[in-house]
């Protein structure tokens, strides 16, 4: 036993989030020692703490879609815009912000929806497989997921794409507004307003940090390691050899490093004169307490016109909208949380009439943006040194999907994912 743990390779993990923790998992599966390190001192605590909890295939487009930049321009001059990019945040953009107006053409947002399609439908199975096996508890919801459009020209361009998917194995339906209202008795309110919906049947729900806590106790039942308040400050290199890296604490040495450290991940990879297109894109939640939830609210539901997001987690909700480019600004504007409840107000007034406005838990978590909307999973340059990173909104959706790819690259394994999909040097094709 002694030779073979010798015998073992050693990989370091660098972030206790949704992908590290996922991906420390696989890694274990697969025969390697892993050391899981984060600069936090709990797991998921950043933005995979309070994210919309869901699992959406029926989400894969990027948020640069075509005429994207117009939208961007617009909200430099409206603090309501659901997606708002701040004047400070401009100058720490420019490089990566053409990259991501050039990958807003049509051509470039069919392919990454296509190839997105692929990694959230292969990471959904996966997630369901680990969940049912391990019997994770995470408030898990298999009612799917519901969007409703106010308006025939909104519903006509989601049809468009979600048509496409459905050719690729998507399942979903086409409501009317009774079939609405009995999935959903709470938008009974609403129901003059509402044009059509689309219930996506295969979606699924669920507590993105408690899957995490539950999934890291399996890890560590399994022999991996953890280590919290370990602030990365260097990747260590010697004759081109990778050696480990420089934490607040010292030197810790590994055979292999793989870097999931979310929107921090290219600060961390930079030095190892690395360059990572991913930027931080700040999101907005805000959970409370509501019995009897699933009563008025089965399933999350999406309002496509105001670009927000209803989520029973049991007994709590989870709301969530808007985004910002704001560099790694981590306040939180009050007024983002009360345009939340308006929203609520306005969609579910049977449901905010049980809202406890004093027990609100506000929340902001950076996410990890790339520049042409799909994740970065694969080697770098440097031989032993792995990303996964840059999954955007996507990254509950993902994650077990990115952690099997990775997993499968750095054990030299066949992928069933075509890896170059996603691989650390496609931009420069």
């Amino acid at each position: 036993i002694k030779k073979l743990r010798m015998n073992k390779k050693k990989t370091l993990v660098i972030g206790a989030g949704l992908m590290g923790i996922t991906s420390a998992y696989e890694l274990m599966l697969r025969g390697h020692e892993v050391t899981l390190v984060d600069e936090l001192d709990s797991p998921a605590s950043s933005a995979s703490y309070a994210n919309a909890g869901m699992l959406t295939p029926s989400m894969p487009e990027p948020w640069n879609g075509p005429g994207v930049y117009k939208n961007l321009i617009k909200s430099l001059f409206n603090a309501d815009a659901s997606i708002r990019l701040r004047w400070h945040a401009i100058p720490g953009l420019m490089d990566w912000g053409i990259k991501f107006l050039k990958y807003s053409s049509k051509p470039y947002f069919e392919k990454a929806c296509r190839d997105n399609f692929y990694l959230t439908s292969f990471s959904l199975k996966k997630t369901q497989e680990t969940a049912e096996r391990l019997s994770l508890d995470y408030c898990r919801g298999k009612l799917g997921t519901l969007s409703i459009f106010r308006q025939a020209e909104d519903f006509l361009v989601k049809q468009s794409l979600y048509q496409s998917l459905n050719e690729m194995g998507m399942n979903c339906d086409i409501l009317e507004t009774d079939e609405i209202i009995h999935l959903v008795p709470a938008l009974s309110e609403m129901k003059s307003e509402i044009y059509k919906g689309i219930h996506f049947h295969e979606d699924e729900f669920g507590d993105a940090h408690l899957f995490c806590c539950e999934l890291l106790e399996n890890f560590i039942d399994g022999g991996g390691e953890v280590k919290y308040g370990e602030v990365v400050s260097k990747i260590n290199i010697k004759n081109e050899k990778l050696i480990g890296i420089t934490t607040s604490n010292g030197l810790i040495e590994s055979d292999n490093i793989l870097v999931c450290a979310g929107a921090k991940s290219p600060i961390i990879l930079g030095t190892a004169n690395i360059n990572l297109d991913v930027k931080p894109a700040k999101g907005y939640s805000a959970t409370t307490e509501i019995q009897n939830l699933k009563e008025l609210l089965p399933l999350p539901v999406l309002d496509d016109s105001m670009n927000i997001v209803f989520t029973p987690l049991g007994n709590r909700l989870r709301m969530v909208s808007t985004a910002e480019f704001a560099g790694y600004d981590n306040s939180i504007d009050k007024k983002r949380i009360e345009m939340m409840l308006e929203s609520l107000n306005k969609i579910l007034p049977r449901v905010f009439s049980r809202v406890n406005k004093d027990n609100i838990l506000p929340w902001t978590g950076h996410r990890p943006m790339s520049c042409d909307g799909k994740p970065f999973i694969g080697e770098s340059k440097i031989k032993g040194l792995y990303v996964n990173c840059g999954q955007g909104p996507l990254g509950w959706t993902l994650a077990m999907g990115s952690a099997n790819l990775i997993a499968d690259i750095i054990t030299r394994k066949k992928p069933a994912i075509d890896p170059m999909l996603f691989s650390m040097n496609r931009l420069a094709k």
